[in-house]
């Protein structure tokens, strides 16, 4: 069978284990008779949070990374109650950030342990999702299969009371050991790919004091020593995508110190932390310095940010040189919903009306709107695309609004080191929600109901969250452009 370019590298990112370069991966694609460009594989490796750069220009994947590495967690006396453990975010960052946590397998003793069901309440919960943030914990909890029924988009994302997940049964191991409160269960990453983890319970309750007390104390440098990788890693490289991120760079770095048997959990961890904590990232949460702001500009990427500050440096002509054509199709199926026909009108939407375009410019960009309009029109069902129409257009505006401003804002240069950060991050989460929004707006598939309703809430949450962030950042940028003018 051949395997097409995509499935190839996500087979390898998935499976190999060894560092490698470059070139190495580009000899594999060509021994498989695929012929690609060193340098847009090296932005994609550069690119893929799969993937960890190396000094000496050798990367390592994720599988490479956390294949055989240890990590631990302490199950609660509820979980202990009902003789089961949820993995929840217990496993972050060892391994796949893409598979939900019910669906990893644990295997105890050779084989692996059945799945069952958690009674709990929403907060215990939530709990158990910490590290993903909690304005994604009621998302996760929501997408668990045992939780189907549950209708979060018709109750504002709000979880019920009561409520189940799916767990993984410790009755073997309760059998096996007298497992109880404050015992422990350490793992270790068997296959990275497929979500196997092996588990070797480590029970504690019952060791000689002396003993214990040592490894209390072993566990409490463990947590220091992550805490101050944690604090490397914000000065290094500013706050990731995810806490997920943040974790897997720190574990990663310190993998000989942090990844071994002794190792305490991240819960644990975060209990005893004094100077890293979870703080608000705009509308979202990362790890940072306790009681401190998450900066949106630091020393990490001033430089890759700004170059300069004329109009070329700025984000804006990737609004129209490098746009998306998914974004582009939607501005095109959106006039074709509107029942209008002005190609000019729809070139002018695209672009925010400050940038200046060449002659050259205006006429590629016109040709290529004619060429897409041309295909998109030939096969528009209106009467099919209705009930969607109405929701694209509502995210377009969105769109075109706060892609005008992410213009302004950047066109500031350095400047933008003095804006009201939290505001910037705001900004540059909503362009990215409403931008991942329209993609999937793009295309034919129509959305089940329940996805509409979830659509609808989630732009109106990010109007809301736009215009509460709108009117300090144009104050920001109009005191930007003000230092520009000298009076003469």
């Amino acid at each position: 069978m051949t395997l097409s370019l995509e499935s190839l590298l996500e087979r390898f990112l998935r499976n190999y284990t060894s560092p490698f370069t470059v070139n190495d991966l580009l000899h594999l694609m060509k021994t498989c008779g695929k012929k690609v460009d060193k340098d847009e594989l090296t932005e994609f490796l550069q690119m893929d949070e799969r993937v960890f750069a190396l000094e000496g220009n050798l990367f390592i994947t994720q599988a490479g990374a956390f294949t055989g590495m240890f990590f631990s967690f302490v199950p609660t006396q509820q979980e202990l109650d009902q003789k089961v453990f949820v993995p929840g975010d217990r496993c972050m960052p060892f391994v796949d950030g893409e598979m939900l946590s019910c669906s990893l397998d644990f295997e105890y003793a050779g084989k692996i342990l059945p799945k069952t069901t958690f009674e709990t309440d929403c907060n215990t919960a939530r709990d158990l999702f910490t590290f993903y943030g909690d304005e994604y914990a009621s998302q996760y909890i929501g997408a668990d299969p045992i939780n189907a029924d549950l209708n979060l988009a018709n109750n504002a994302f709000e979880l019920p009371p009561k409520l189940k997940l799916t767990a993984v049964s410790l009755e073997r191991v309760m059998e096996d050991f007298d497992f109880q409160k404050g015992d422990r269960i350490l793992c270790r990453v068997n296959n990275w790919d497929r979500g196997v983890i092996e588990i070797f319970p480590e029970i504690e309750h019952n060791k000689n004091p002396f003993i214990r007390a040592a490894e209390i104390s072993e566990r409490e440098k463990w947590c220091k020593k992550l805490e101050d990788a944690l604090l490397l890693s914000f000065d290094k490289m500013g706050p990731c995508n995810s806490m997920e991120q943040q974790l897997g760079f720190a574990f990663y770095e310190n993998r000989r110190e942090l990844c071994s048997p002794e190792c305490a959990s991240i819960h644990e961890f975060l209990d005893k932390a004094q100077r890293v904590g979870m703080e608000l990232f705009g509308v979202e949460t990362r790890l940072w310095k306790k009681n401190e702001d998450v900066p949106a500009v630091g020393k990490w990427n001033m430089e890759t940010l700004f170059h300069g500050t004329s109009d070329k440096d700025c984000f804006a002509p990737a609004r129209f040189s490098g746009m998306p054509e998914y974004i582009i199709d939607c501005y095109i199926k959106d006039q074709l919903y509107e029942k209008k026909d002005d190609l000019d009108s729809l070139c002018e939407a695209m672009i925010p009306s400050s940038i200046q375009l060449t002659e050259k410019e205006r006429s590629d960009f016109t040709l290529h709107i004619m060429r897409r309009n041309a295909i998109i029109r030939n096969k528009y069902n209106r009467f099919a695309d209705f009930a969607m129409g109405s929701i694209r257009h509502d995210a377009l505006s969105l769109y075109s609004r706060v892609g005008d401003l992410v213009y302004e804002v950047d066109c500031a240069g350095k400047e933008i080191a003095k804006f009201p950060q939290q505001e910037l991050v705001t900004l540059s989460q909503l362009f990215a929600h409403i931008t991942r929004m329209l993609e999937m707006l793009a295309g034919e598939k129509e959305c089940a109901d329940e996805e509409k309703t979830a659509i609808k809430l989630s732009l109106e949450g990010m109007e809301y969250n736009f215009e509460d962030i709108r009117t300090r950042l144009k104050a920001a940028v109009d005191r930007s452009l003000a230092k520009r003018f000298k009076v003469i």
